[in-house]
């Protein structure tokens, strides 16, 4: 693989001169697009926003799901040198408005369905309001602006160091936080990400995660183009649509989150359908159960990896070889030109094997956070980046996440990683997914307390699951109390809102149901 191009822009221009006439989108209703057009299409947007006043550095605010809009915006703010603010569509009115209060965007495009979303107050700052898969009134319709514009000839600006995109930070702790991220940042990391995975022009992925944060945008946005391969868009996850779509467009690769793939690989929904296309899954956000891992490789013969990574290092950090030696619970070295290491509470880097916060170096660092100075200055420290995730780094470099510094458990003195627990409870057969978080106890502290999401038509009870987990991890990390419910409370790329959990045990505590039977 060649270095890579620096900018967006750059790389979507070198594709469209390369590869204009192959496939870059597989669209919802089945039709393609090419490179070349794709190119065309956000050019004339980005000239549309250049003419509309926006301004190089301005921030473009995008409310859209999985579409080619949204991936020819990606490229359009490149072209126009404006700084493209993608939005998480499952944020509320309040959440919207609070976001462009922190950004003023100069330029707001949101898909229609989503337009009760956006009040006045919200478009005070914006100089060209853009409406996609639709018309309203007082909003200006996609395809009718960059039909009716010429495209813009040149990019504005040639700069690998200018800002590309801000993604606000998912919200899995409260109030998200806007992450800025720079052209030569985002570009050399996806290139750093495909020396490891090694994406080729043969490929086909599936957009799967949501295109608007950091993961969708570097796995099924960047790395696909850097290979020259095709995506095929899925508006919104849904395991049985995503099962459809892999047989029919014979996708070859995948990237998601634990939930979605023990979702998409139910019995039920591979029943009659042909997924051997499938040669390489991702998997990144947590672990992936060693039962699910298993029935991936020697039942259904897909080779699947796990990686690790933050949207402050724009985003991946590490990433497990395909068919290489997988550790267990191992998520990968660093990638090529990233350099990691576990500090302990006193600011000393610790043995191997001993955990403590992840801390890297690396040239794909963020710019930092929007209107944040002193969490910049607290999160990036002499060089390094302090990634708040504990984790274990072994003697050959392997990482291994425990969890996130403040969700670790304190229990009798103990500390528990929620994310060991999680991985026992999914050992069980009847258990789809969960979820552990801690409660405060008077005597020790904190209890450790479950939520379970059980596989369709399946049976199981708290006093079981907790005598299994019994087989698998010390007494001290087991549950006190397990809640069956019928769905996490996740984000928009399928990470747990363990915020929400803490919520509904403080109103819910002492209704907790002791046995259950799967959804259908």
């Amino acid at each position: 693989m060649v270095a890579p191009l620096n900018r967006i822009d750059l790389l979507f221009r070198h594709n469209a001169r390369t590869l204009a006439g192959s496939t870059h989108l597989i669209l919802p209703d089945g039709s393609s697009q090419t490179y070349g057009q794709t190119y065309e299409r956000a050019a004339r947007v980005a000239a549309a926003l250049a003419a509309a006043g926006v301004a190089p550095g301005d921030r473009v605010m995008i409310l859209m799901g999985n579409s080619r809009e949204l991936v020819e915006m990606y490229v359009a703010c490149s072209l126009a040198a404006a700084i493209c603010v993608p939005v998480n569509v499952l944020t509320t009115a309040r959440e919207l408005a609070d976001t462009a209060a922190d950004c003023t965007p100069a330029a707001v495009f949101v898909q229609h369905p989503l337009l009760d979303r956006v009040s006045p107050k919200l478009l005070s700052h914006a100089r060209l309001n853009v409406v996609t898969q639709g018309q309203a009134p007082g909003w200006q319709a996609y395809d009718e602006l960059q039909a009716g514009t010429p495209p813009l000839a040149r990019a504005v600006s040639a700069d690998p160091e200018a800002a590309a995109v801000m993604i606000y930070s998912s919200g899995t702790t409260g109030k998200p936080k806007g992450i800025l991220l720079r052209q030569r940042g985002v570009m050399e990391n996806a290139h750093m990400t495909n020396l490891v995975l090694r994406y080729q022009a043969s490929d086909t992925a599936l957009a799967m995660l949501p295109l608007f944060s950091s993961f969708g945008f570097c796995f099924d946005f960047l790395m696909p183009a850097q290979a020259g391969a095709r995506t095929v868009i899925l508006p919104k996850f849904d395991p049985q649509h995503a099962i459809e779509l892999i047989e029919r467009h014979r996708v070859t690769l995948l990237a998601g989150v634990p939930t979605m793939f023990a979702r998409l690989f139910e019995p039920n929904n591979l029943a009659g359908h042909d997924c051997s296309s499938l040669r390489l899954m991702d998997v990144g956000g947590g672990p992936v159960s060693d039962r699910l891992k298993h029935d991936l490789r020697e039942v259904h013969h897909i080779e699947i990896v796990e990686s690790y990574g933050l949207s402050e290092i724009s985003p991946v950090a590490s990433a497990q070889v395909p068919f290489g030696k997988h550790k267990p619970g191992g998520c990968g070295q660093p990638l090529p030109g990233i350099e990691v290491k576990a500090l302990g509470p006193d600011g000393q880097e610790l043995p191997p094997g001993t955990p403590g916060e992840f801390c890297f170096r690396s040239s794909t660092f963020m710019i930092g956070y929007w209107n944040q100075p002193e969490l910049t200055e607290q999160t990036l420290r002499d060089g390094w980046l302090h990634s708040g995730d504990i984790g274990t780094v072994d003697e050959d470099g392997e990482l291994s996440v425990r969890d996130r510094l403040k969700d670790i458990i304190v229990s009798s003195g103990y500390n528990v990683y929620p994310k060991e627990v999680e991985n026992a409870l999914c050992e069980h057969e009847a258990v789809q997914s969960a979820a552990v978080i801690g409660v405060p106890d008077e005597v020790r502290g904190e209890n450790i307390h479950a939520f379970v999401v059980l596989k369709p038509n399946r049976r199981a009870s708290a006093p079981e699951l907790i005598a299994y987990c019994a087989s698998l991890i010390g007494k001290h990390k087991l549950p006190r109390e397990v809640s069956f419910v019928n769905q996490l409370p996740l984000t928009a790329s399928g990470k747990i809102q363990r915020f929400e959990l803490r919520a509904m045990v403080s109103k819910e505590i002492g209704e907790v149901p002791r046995e259950v039977e799967g959804n259908t």
